[in-house]
């Protein structure tokens, strides 16, 4: 979805990656450059696909682990950092199944995004 959907440029990100790699003020300074409307066109894609997709899942396939192949292809596309502060994220999210994905956003994990988020929009505004 990013990539096809041209959205590096769009939603003017200097970077790739999930962001895991970026600290405190480089945080706020990626934050303040992005195109909120494309920004937000890109949440409305993923989560249409997204939806599809699980639509599309039988329940047997929630209990499938990713596999190794899948694992490798997402170190080569590197939308994750080499950074020790993003990098465990490939290990992380390849350990869980299918179902244990989907469940992710809705846990702990979601808060802490969303909390943190709220904290940078707070520095950006002020």
């Amino acid at each position: 979805m990013f990539f096809a959907g041209n959205y590096q440029e769009r939603i003017n990100s200097s970077i790739i990656t999930t962001g895991n790699e970026l600290v405190k003020k480089q945080i706020a300074d990626f934050s303040k450059r992005l195109n909120l409307k494309e920004l937000y066109s890109y949440i409305v894609e993923v989560k249409d696909s997204t939806e599809k997709i699980i639509n599309s899942l039988s329940y047997d396939e929630l209990k499938k682990k990713i596999s190794e192949e899948r694992k490798e292809h997402l170190k080569l596309l590197n939308v994750v950092s080499n950074d020790e502060n993003a990098i465990w994220l490939i290990d992380y999210w390849c350990g869980k199944d299918i179902r244990g994905l989907i469940q992710m956003p809705f846990s702990r994990h979601w808060i802490m995004h969303i909390e943190a988020s709220l904290r940078i929009k707070s520095k950006i505004h002020s």
